[in-house]
C-alpha cells in the first residue's frame, strides 16, 4: 500500500478523529480517476477519466480533464477541510460565496507553520511569498505548478469548474449508489472506532494505514482519518496545522459485512503478485536499490513489454512504487505481508 509523507507522535496525548461524508467520497473519487499513475491499480475504477468507454458524459469528461491538467482535486480536498457543509448544496453555496482571497488561501497546501505567513501573503498576490512557496515545495511533483495555478487563476472560472465537477460527479457516480456508499463508509468508521477502544493509539494508527514503520512527530497532535471507497486500495496522506490526515481505504468487511471469509482485495493482489519467479526476481533487485525499466531490462532475459507487465502487477499490489521512471521496493508493504495474512485468518 502506497503511503506518502508519514509522521506520528509517540505519546498518547494526540487526538484521533474520523470524518466521513459523500462530499469526501466524491472529491477522492475524482482525484483517483484523474491520477494517470494509478491506472490499472484501482479496485473499483475500471476506466480512467480519459478512457472513451468510461461511461462519463462529455461534460464530466471536460471537467475531469481540467482536474487532471491543473490538479484541482487538491483544491477540492483543501476546501473540504475548511468546510462545514454536510450536503452538496451547502458546499456549492459556500464555494460560490467565498471571497477571492479566502479561496486562494484555503486552496494553497499547508507546508508547515514556518510558511503560514507566506501562504497568506501569496493569497493576497505577493510575488515574493509565492516564489518562496514554490521554492520550498520544489521536490514535490506537482505543488510548484499547482501553487502558481491557484495564485493566477480567474476565481470566477475556478469556482464554476469546482462546482461543476462535483455536481456532475454526484449525479453520475454518487447518486446511483448513494445509500450503499454511505452505509459502507459509516460501517467502516464504526468498526474502526470499536477497535480504537481496545488498542494503543500508535498501534491503531499503524493498523489503519497498513504500515508498521511510522514514527512520532512532535508537531502532530491530531490524526484525522477519512475513509474512501473509490480510491481503494491506496492510502494518501496530507498535512494541516497540527494535524496529519490519512485518506484510507475502507476494509473489505465494510463492503461485504456478511462474508468474513472474503479476503481484502489488496491481500489477494500481494500474494498473486508474489506467485511468479520473475516478479520475485524483480522485487529482490528493487529491495537492493531503485532502478529504471531500462536497467532492469538489461539484467533480465525478458522483453521490455513483459517486464513492464510484471512491474505493473507488483505496483498494483503496492509492493513497489515508481518515481520519475525509477522503480523502488515498498518496504513497509513487504514487511506487513505476514501480519496482513495472519489478521485475515484470525478475524
Amino acid at each position: 500500500m502506497q503511503i506518502i509523507q508519514t509522521g506520528f507522535k509517540a505519546k498518547h496525548d494526540y487526538t484521533i478523529r474520523f470524518e466521513t461524508s459523500l462530499l469526501w467520497e466524491a472529491a477522492l473519487g475524482i482525484a483517483a480517476v484523474t491520477n494517470a499513475s494509478l491506472a490499472g491499480t484501482l479496485e473499483h475504477v475500471e476506466k480512467m477519466w480519459d478512457d472513451p468507454e468510461n461511461g462519463f458524459s462529455e461534460e464530466l469528461q471536460f471537467e475531469l480533464q481540467e482536474i487532471h491538467q491543473s490538479n484541482t482535486w487538491k483544491t477540492l480536498l483543501q476546501l473540504l477541510h475548511h468546510s462545514n457543509a454536510a450536503t452538496l448544496d451547502e458546499w456549492t453555496a459556500e464555494v460560490f460565496n467565498m471571497p477571492e482571497q479566502t479561496l486562494r488561501e484555503q486552496s494553497f497546501p499547508y507546508i508547515g507553520s514556518s510558511f503560514e505567513k507566506h501562504r497568506i501573503k501569496a493569497a493576497k498576490g505577493n510575488e515574493s511569498a509565492l516564489a518562496t512557496l514554490q521554492k520550498v515545495t520544489a521536490d514535490n511533483p506537482f505543488f510548484p505548478d499547482y501553487i502558481a495555478f491557484i495564485a493566477n487563476a480567474d476565481i470566477s472560472s475556478l469556482k464554476e469548474h469546482l462546482i461543476s465537477v462535483m455536481t456532475k460527479w454526484f449525479k453520475e457516480v454518487i447518486r446511483p449508489q448513494e445509500g450503499i456508499l454511505q452505509d459502507m463508509l459509516e460501517r467502516d468508521v464504526s468498526n474502526r472506532e470499536q477497535k480504537l477502544d481496545a488498542m494503543d493509539k500508535l498501534t491503531f494508527i499503524r493498523w489503519v494505514t497498513n504500515s508498521t514503520s511510522y514514527k512520532p512527530d512532535d508537531a502532530i497532535n491530531t490524526i484525522l482519518f477519512i475513509p474512501h471507497f473509490h480510491y481503494r486500495p491506496w492510502t494518501i496522506s496530507a498535512d494541516l496545522p497540527g494535524t496529519k490526515v490519512f485518506y484510507y481505504p475502507i476494509h473489505a468487511n465494510s463492503i461485504d459485512p456478511e462474508n468474513r471469509y472474503n479476503p481484502d482485495t489488496m491481500l489477494v493482489r500481494k500474494y498473486k503478485a508474489l506467485g511468479d519467479a520473475t516478479r520475485l526476481n524483480l522485487l529482490k533487485r528493487l529491495l537492493e536499490g531503485e532502478q529504471t525499466l531500462q536497467q532492469l531490462t538489461e539484467q533480465l532475459p525478458v522483453a521490455k513489454s513483459t517486464l513492464h507487465h510484471h512491474l505493473k502487477m507488483l505496483k498494483s499490489a503496492g509492493l513497489i512504487g515508481s518515481d520519475k521512471q525509477a522503480y523502488y521496493a515498498n518496504k513497509d508493504s513487504i514487511t506487513s505481508l505476514d501480519h496482513d495474512l495472519q489478521s485475515f485468518l484470525e478475524e
